[in-house]
């Protein structure tokens, strides 16, 4: 692999041994994968930091990172933790679980990270076309591929932080121009009319990312609303749960969106192919409709708010957010929660302790979450999230 002169005697060891080894570590994977150099990335976006991910073993490993004295040296996000930070103990979160997770959150913000706790940077970032970032977070690495026209790998949380440390990331797979070159068609002429009368995003995302499985589909002839942010989400959100996929061309949207030069594959998705997906979670019944797979944005708290005065809420509902978007809409939030509603900061409904709120089966309008719980034994439903919110109002 070619390394720059400064890349050198950063291997060297002559800006610290600490950040050597983790320079090793970076060349190392790289090697593996073949790459020819390193591409200097300008933001980080780091994963698994949640406690319960991590266990005892994850938490000493980044608390002795820190102690180390090795910095971020660029502008470094970070994941939904185990818990919300502040209301924990309304989640039925133990003591000792939240000063676990506080001892992470601690090491992280002495590394120099912004603890923003949400797994949707591009909200709140002002990414640039052709940016080259180091992201961990598999929605957010397919948003800002695919709808921002940046350049992510998805990269494993550990690497996504020893990137952050050197600002340095391997010149490999989707920071390349021939690794976002597409590598199969995807026709969703056939369910358009379905997908938008139903508000089956996710469902349709979900389809996409396990027929695709790998590589760069370009997708075309799309639900029209598929545009809109909040469908969008989703939709990436589950090809990235279903698939091993960090981009996808969709015509109208993508800035990178190209009709391909040579003949590709081509995949039709039919209707009958998106009901076997809703089959696959089709609980009768649930113990509350959680929302939040992605985050939600301030927009969205904005609009659930809305949709729910125009009845009583009598079923349990819970949303997950960022602690920003609860700042910009915090209106909204406390109009939600005046009406029974719960909202949660910090973490979501996958990496929080469902069980420990006491919800055993749930409702969802995310493939991706439904995908998660379901393996984590939960009995799930998979709905729009118009109708999951029809449905707890009496």
């Amino acid at each position: 692999m070619f390394l720059t002169k400064e890349e050198e005697r950063i291997l060297d060891g002559e800006m610290g041994e600490e950040l050597a080894r983790i320079m090793r570590i970076v060349v190392k994977v790289g090697e593996v994968l073949e790459a020819e150099k390193l591409v200097k990335v300008s933001r980080a976006h780091v994963s698994g930091v949640s406690y319960r991910n991590l266990g005892e073993e994850g938490v000493g490993f980044i608390e002795e990172l820190a102690g180390t004295g090795v910095r971020f040296s660029i502008k470094t996000s970070v994941n939904p933790a185990g818990m919300d930070l502040e209301n924990w103990r309304e989640m039925g979160v133990k003591e000792e679980c939240f000063l676990m997770q506080m001892r992470v959150i601690r090491a992280l913000r002495a590394m120099g990270a912004e603890v923003t706790l949400t797994c949707t940077p591009y909200l709140y970032q002002d990414i640039s076309y052709g940016e080259h970032l180091a992201w961990a977070e598999s929605n957010a690495v397919l948003y800002a591929n695919s709808v921002l026209g940046a350049r992510t790998n998805r990269e494993g949380g550990p690497l996504s932080l020893f990137e952050a440390i050197v600002g340095k990331a391997p010149y490999v797979g989707l920071h390349t121009e021939e690794g976002r070159t597409p590598t199969v068609v995807v026709d969703l002429a056939s369910v358009r009319e379905v997908v938008e009368e139903r508000g089956l995003y996710s469902a349709l995302g979900y389809l996409i990312g396990r027929e695709v499985e790998v590589g760069v589909p370009l997708i075309k002839e799309g639900p029209r609303l598929l545009s809109c942010r909040e469908n969008l989400k989703l939709f990436l959100a589950a090809i990235g749960a279903s698939s091993s996929i960090g981009l996808a061309l969709i015509e109208g949207i993508s800035p990178e969106y190209r009709e391909p030069r040579e003949s590709l594959e081509e995949i039709s998705i039919e209707p009958s192919q998106i009901e076997e997906v809703l089959e696959n979670w089709s609980s009768e019944s649930f113990d509350a409709v959680v929302i939040g797979c992605p985050h939600l944005s301030a927009n969205e708290l904005m609009r659930i708010s809305m949709k729910l005065e125009c009845g009583r809420v009598c079923r349990r509902l819970i949303l997950f957010t960022s602690r920003a978007a609860i700042s910009s809409a915090y209106k909204w939030v406390n109009r939600l929660r005046d009406s029974g509603v719960e909202v949660y900061a910090d973490t979501c409904m996958v990496v929080s302790d469902l069980r420990g709120m006491g919800v055993k089966s749930c409702a969802t309008d995310s493939a991706k979450a439904a995908y998660y719980l379901s393996s984590q034994g939960y009995k799930v439903l998979l709905a729009p999230r118009e109708s999951l919110l029809r449905s707890v109002l009496s």
